[in-house]
């Protein structure tokens, strides 16, 4: 197994880290009254949780403003609905805890378009950055990977021809602008995300690079390319490193139809 299933069993978060995409869909043709249902099942899935919940924005977070209902009226469309239901400070953030600096930021912050920041997103990250001591380690939290190794092996997708073409919508296509920003604050230490639905760690000038995989796996149907629905257990310790271990929990699919090559 490609994780240490249901890891350590003395092990409890102080915090979640939750990079988005909490709810299946709210994007595209989703009406108000079948994202009230995603949202009640996040909340019922959630109530139990008795430590602080820190999210960033997914692209199926962005509700597209189809048949409006009293519990969801137009006016939360956008970015607002999801933002709200996370208790999110704003679309792009940051927070402290327990000696580190973590910086939330939105992949989609140019919706339709995303997997770009905007020069506004830049220019608070680099001021955000700048505030922060130096001697303060810092995590960054995105929906899509800032840069990642899954964008590039995610089936045969981005096969083209003897090319391997990365699509802009699967990995962030200013990730090299983001990690000159970061070369600049050597306490950048971790960025996490998710989005891809597999899982990876890379180290790039410093700072390292994981993309957690999906806690729905394929979504909900059993493994995506090999990697199950798992979450992640992380440390972080006082000296900036820290230890993250992949998790499958166990869930069991009842009908699999998850994404492999398969041998003939």
């Amino acid at each position: 197994m490609f994780a240490h299933q249901f890891g350590r069993p003395d092990w409890s978060p102080e915090i979640v880290l939750n990079t988005g995409d909490t709810v299946m869909a709210l994007d595209g043709s989703v009406s108000g009254k079948r994202a009230q249902q995603q949202i009640e099942l996040w909340q019922a899935a959630t109530k139990n949780c008795h430590v602080p919940i820190y999210s960033c924005l997914g692209n199926h977070d962005v509700w597209d403003l189809h048949e409006p209902t009293a519990e969801i009226p137009a006016e939360k469309a956008g970015f607002k609905l999801m933002k709200d239901v996370l208790d999110m400070p704003r679309d792009y953030y940051s927070f402290d805890h327990g000696g580190w600096h973590f910086i939330a930021l939105n992949s989609v912050c140019q919706w339709p378009k995303y997997g770009v920041l905007s020069d506004e997103h830049l220019t608070w990250l680099v001021d955000d950055l700048n505030r922060t001591p130096r001697t303060t380690p810092i995590c960054v939290l995105s929906h899509l990977p800032i840069l990642s190794i899954t964008s590039s092996v995610y089936g045969d997708d981005c096969r083209k021809g003897d090319d391997v073409v990365i699509p802009g919508t699967w990995q962030h296509a200013d990730g090299w602008v983001i990690s000159e920003i970061f070369r600049r604050h050597p306490n950048v230490k971790l960025c996490l995300s998710g989005h891809m639905h597999t899982c990876d760690r890379c180290e790039y000038r410093g700072v390292w690079y994981i993309c957690g995989g999906a806690v729905s796996g394929a979504w909900w149907n059993g493994s995506q390319y090999g990697f199950p629905p798992c979450y992640g257990q992380l440390d972080l310790f006082d000296d900036g490193t820290f230890s993250y271990q992949f998790v499958d929990y166990g869930w069991e699919k009842r009908d699999w139809r998850g994404k492999e090559w398969l041998v003939s």
